[in-house]
């Protein structure tokens, strides 16, 4: 064998070599790469079953929170209704105890008015009207609403008065 030929061989030799090695790189490049894909794979599908999962226990948890949110307003309405009933209950006994009292002070006024010397009897029958007003206005809200407005007071009683 010449130099010559030597020298070609040579360098056809290193010409293989640094493709090899080329390759080489380039092979342990893809098996990096893959790796990583498959890395990224599984990450990935571990991710969608998470979800997944997460999703069914939301659902789950959203069911049974409106459940219990139904039957909290159940609950809530029952007892609305109960007080309601409570409420009407103890306005009617406390308008009985007013008209009670009412009718026991009248009782009060007109002994006190007959035994009392010299009082003129048409004084008790407005002093008893008087009270059965006051009585019918307490209970009842004044239809034309208040005679006393901010501001307005003297204008309103000035009107009444002409």
């Amino acid at each position: 064998m010449t130099d010559d030929e030597f020298q070609r061989l040579k360098e056809t030799e290193k010409r293989h070599l640094r493709a090899k090695k080329c390759l080489q790189t380039t092979l342990d490049q893809l098996k990096q790469q893959e790796e990583v894909q498959g890395v990224v794979r599984r990450m990935t599908q571990g991710a969608r079953r998470l979800l997944a999962e997460t999703e069914s226990l939301v659902d789950r948890l959203r069911g049974a929170v409106a459940e219990q949110e139904a039957r909290f307003e159940v609950a809530l309405d029952d007892e609305w209704e109960e007080d309601d009933e409570g409420l009407r209950e103890a306005e009617e006994a406390l308008r009985d105890e007013r008209a009670e009292q009412l009718v026991r002070r009248m009782k009060a006024e007109e002994t006190e008015s007959s035994t009392r010397p010299g009082a003129a009897p048409g004084a008790d029958d407005l002093s008893a009207s008087g009270a059965k007003e006051e009585a019918a206005e307490a209970d009842e809200p004044h239809p034309e609403g208040p005679d006393k407005t901010i501001g307005r007071m003297g204008d309103l009683r000035a009107d009444d008065a002409s």
